[in-house]
């Protein structure tokens, strides 16, 4: 199997345009959440996302299997003491909704463009610590910054994020 590209037999199949739709409606669920830190009416907009545009069962047991490692990852870095939430910002819902959207986006790109994994570990490694970064300095976290080790943890965890769903997308779909 070419590694550079996806097996065509087991994805599911989206025009190009919905790239760009989907894209839109993860970026509005995050900007509700981390910008705005209205989690109710993101799961909303979630709910209408997922009901308009249901994903195959082999993809939503890949996009709970991402969202629970990322959830995981996220409240081992609170139990760490590396993020501080405010009790009027953090809740499982805020996590798991952007988590279960993040996921849900990632295997959409993905089928649209299965770059190298190296490529789309630079890209996470910079687009994810950055999405804490927003949310830091909106507030709805709080990232003691100054802490080498703990950036390049946050650096070395998303690098790994967008690899990994294109390595499970591929075993198991």
């Amino acid at each position: 199997m070419n590694t550079s590209h996806a097996n065509d037999a087991n994805i599911e199949r989206t025009q190009p345009p919905s790239l760009l739709w989907h894209g839109i409606v993860f970026n509005v669920i995050w900007f509700l959440i981390v910008i705005m830190q209205w989690s109710t009416a993101a799961a909303l907009v979630a709910l209408i996302w997922f009901a308009l545009t249901p994903p195959r069962a082999i993809t939503l047991k890949l996009i709970v299997s991402l969202a629970s490692i990322g959830i995981i990852a996220d409240f081992t870095f609170i139990s760490m003491n590396l993020f501080v939430f405010n009790d009027a910002t953090i809740n499982p819902l805020w996590l798991g909704v952007l988590w279960v959207s993040f996921a849900r986006f990632a295997f959409i790109f993905l089928q649209h463009w299965p770059l190298p994994y190296w490529h789309l570990a630079l890209i996470s490694a910079v687009s994810g610590p950055f999405s804490y970064y927003v949310g830091h300095l909106k507030q709805a976290v709080i990232i003691q910054l100054q802490l080498l080790p703990q950036v390049i943890l946050f650096v070395l965890f998303w690098a790994c994020v967008l690899p990994l769903a294109l390595y499970i997308w591929r075993k198991f779909s």
